[in-house]
């Protein structure tokens, strides 16, 4: 196939068009020297190693600026991360991972050339609210370790793991991610406290209830109610008169720490969800 150059974005990147004009950018040692706008490349060049579909103008514009300060084997490792980790998570990625992680990446590899190290305060939480993110980061950070012979702490997984629940997610933005993540470990700290011990962060049950923080939390942050089911909520708070105890402790902290207003369907389905996290726990 025969690719036209629209812009050589540097000496190993190029933005071209396919014959269905579908932009793309490749990359490649060397690819870039000599060539102008209007040159033909064929798909099958043997210098060409990455390639990258560009949805639009906006994309090739953040990559060319990503270039000024990232460079081509930083995002070479980001990019071989996010092929895997699709493929680990069973999810597609949002495209701007490529750009924050190889961000990431890069500014992670210079502090530890320069010996500094950073501590994620929401390791612990990540790593019980997000496992399979984090067991997949794990695996990333000893694929960097491999490719880049550093000595990459196994802290740095937290950090990896975040930009995949950014993107899978589609937070607006990692403070949102960061913020969420927070809500929901403080709303598990008052489940463990109000029933005198800590459930089992592997179990069907407690996945389920953090899906639904989550979407729950999500929903707030963004000011959309959901008031369903709230007429059956007399009837489960006289069945399961406990765990609706432990739903309205939640609700109390949400309304007094983030002054949210939670409705009665949204305290029925945590009633629910606490019944059968204590019942499988």
């Amino acid at each position: 196939m025969k690719l036209v150059v629209k812009k050589a974005l540097n000496n190993n990147v190029l933005l071209v068009n396919t014959p269905n004009h579908e932009k793309r950018i490749i990359m490649g040692a060397g690819l870039g020297w000599g060539i102008k706008p209007g040159d033909t490349f064929d798909s099958n060049n043997e210098k060409i190693d990455q390639v990258f579909v560009v949805e639009n103008q906006a994309y090739a514009n953040t990559f060319q600026e990503m270039l000024q300060r990232v460079s081509i084997e930083d995002i070479k490792l980001a990019n071989e991360i996010i092929e895997s980790g699709e493929k680990v998570l069973g999810y597609k990625c949002s495209t701007n991972i490529l750009f924050s992680l190889s961000d990431h990446i890069s500014f992670m590899l210079k502090r530890i050339r320069n010996g500094e190290e950073f501590a994620n305060p929401l390791e612990w939480d990540i790593k019980t609210i997000y496992p399979d993110e984090y067991k997949y980061s794990l695996e990333a950070v000893d694929f960097l370790r491999k490719k880049t012979k550093l000595d990459i702490p196994q802290r740095e997984a937290a950090f990896i793991a975040l930009h995949f629940i950014n993107s899978h997610f589609d937070a607006d933005n990692m403070h949102e991610t960061l913020e969420v993540t927070k809500i929901i470990q403080n709303v598990i700290d008052i489940v463990n406290y109000h029933y005198g011990k800590e459930f089992d962060e592997n179990s069907y049950a407690f996945s389920r209830f953090v899906v639904h923080l989550r979407y729950f939390i999500l929903r707030e942050l963004h000011s959309e109610n959901d008031n369903t089911g709230g007429s059956l909520l007399e009837i489960v708070s006289l069945k399961y008169p406990n765990e609706y105890a432990c739903a309205k402790k939640i609700k109390e902290f949400l309304e007094k720490t983030y002054s949210w207003s939670i409705d009665d369907g949204e305290l029925l389905y945590l009633t629910l969800h606490l019944d059968r996290l204590a019942e499988n726990n």
